[in-house]
């Protein structure tokens, strides 16, 4: 990982902390290896309401969360997965493709293209019923 990687990393963090985002994985975001620990990903408190939801299988809603991961050329991405069903289960409306989040070409955080990617994934999870989607995914797809 290079010093520009880290500073974006760092950048990332920052600026989802500031929006509410909680770090799961290593607790100081300096030292954790970001991009390189599976375990490192950003969770949305504010999913469901703010509800707590027990975990059970593959039963359980997926909350809002993201993490660094790397596209097919190897360039290091954002990678949003939005609250809801995981995927191919329920309908196309509470599933949770995830969406890639490119750095620009001059190795800085695209934060003016995140804003909109994050404002509607937030809103979207926090109004997000953690019944209504195990229904979607007991009972068949819905309309959502």
């Amino acid at each position: 990982m290079t010093t520009a990687q880290t500073d974006q990393q760092l950048a990332v963090h920052e600026f989802l902390t500031a929006r509410g985002w909680h770090l799961d994985g290593p607790a100081d975001p300096a030292t954790s290896r970001l991009a390189d620990d599976p375990n490192t990903a950003w969770r949305y408190p504010a999913t469901f309401g703010g509800r707590q939801v027990n975990k059970v299988a593959e039963a359980t809603p997926v909350p809002l969360h993201g993490y660094f991961t790397f596209d097919a050329h190897g360039n290091e991405v954002f990678a949003l997965v939005p609250a809801g069903n995981d995927p191919g289960n329920g309908c196309p409306e509470h599933d949770t493709r995830e969406q890639v989040i490119p750095f620009t070409r001059a190795g800085t955080v695209d934060f003016a293209g995140m804003v909109p990617t994050l404002d509607t994934f937030e809103a979207r999870a926090r109004d997000l019923d953690p019944r209504v989607l195990i229904e979607c995914l007991y009972f068949g797809p819905c309309k959502g």
